[in-house]
């Protein structure tokens, strides 16, 4: 029996992922979503980082992922540089109808690379909210005192490009569609540059919710 555990524990690896990115811009509604396969329109703006866990493996290599939400208030950002530290893999989130989200990110770089330095961990880009693509008017009238603005799919992929990171445009509201295959991808790109140089096939085996306070939004 203990050489089948250490057996097992040999196996496994952990890979810590970190979302990060102004307030409301959806990154509490992306990992409900791929956690928890739901989304919850009513949820509140994350105060305190929480993280979640979901396990996959790539043929015989199993990963527990933890999956690190944080919170994008000004305030709060001090309290987010120790979750970040050790990150393997860094999400930065951006909503689509608001262009300042997306501009704001160069700062939440810039700290990243303070705190991990700038070619320790995996980067990926993620414009979040793509089901309000044509509902700019609607909103700005609905909202005048929020600065609407669309970031197109150009700018997207222009700004993940800089950086090189992996870029997906989604909606956490219409199922995070790619958001999964996304994750892999991060994940596989990781592998690799600590020396896994295979690509294997991708297997959910399953998730756990280790905070189960509502947080951020749509």
């Amino acid at each position: 029996m203990k050489n089948e555990l250490q057996e097992k524990n040999s196996k496994e690896e952990s890979i810590k992922i970190i979302l990060i990115g102004e307030v409301y811009t959806g990154k509490t509604s992306l990992i409900n979503v791929y956690i928890k396969k739901e989304f919850d329109k009513k949820v509140e703006s994350t105060i305190s980082p929480s993280y979640f866990n979901k396990t996959i493996r790539f043929e015989d290599k199993t990963y527990i992922i933890y999956l690190w939400d944080t919170a994008g208030q000004e305030q709060f950002r001090s309290m987010n540089k120790i979750f970040i530290k050790d990150s393997n893999i860094i999400i930065f989130i951006y909503d689509i109808t608001r262009k300042n989200t997306l501009k704001e990110l160069s700062f939440w770089i810039e700290y990243v690379e303070s705190i991990v330095g700038k070619d320790n961990s995996v980067y990926g880009v993620v414009g979040n909210k793509v089901d309000l693509f044509d509902k700019i008017e609607e909103l700005k009238e609905a909202n005048p005192n929020i600065d609407y603005e669309l970031v197109n799919t150009e700018e997207g992929k222009a700004f993940a490009e800089k950086i090189g990171a992996e870029f997906l445009e989604t909606s956490a509201k219409e199922k995070a569609v790619g958001f999964d295959n996304f994750i892999y991808k991060l994940v596989d790109e990781y592998r690799s540059k600590n020396m896994f140089s295979e690509k294997p096939d991708f297997i959910s085996l399953g998730s756990t919710n280790l905070n189960k306070k509502k947080k951020c939004c749509h």
